[in-house]
């Protein structure tokens, strides 16, 4: 059985330190989100919810960087199949 989900919370800890492990400190948080550093430290160390639309922000600045980038082939299939045999 799932759990309801107004018990589903996003951990704001792990976003700011999976951004962090990805290389960017607090200031380079804030400078994306603009998001006071101050305050982005109160998400991560004080486990203080944020505001809906700084939330949002760190959702989709977590999304950006740690989703992989699509791999992609140069040229066209038909093309590659006549080189390779």
């Amino acid at each position: 059985m799932s759990e309801p989900l107004s018990d589903v919370r996003v951990d704001w800890w792990r976003v700011i330190n999976d951004l962090s492990q990805k290389g960017m400190s607090l200031e380079v948080i804030s400078g994306l989100t603009t998001i006071p550093k101050a305050t982005l430290a109160g998400y991560k160390n004080l486990n203080v919810e944020p505001k809906h639309a700084d939330g949002e922000r760190l959702v989709a600045l977590w999304k950006r960087t740690m989703m992989p980038v699509l791999p992609v082939n140069v040229g066209s299939v038909r093309n590659r199949e006549r080189s390779a045999g």
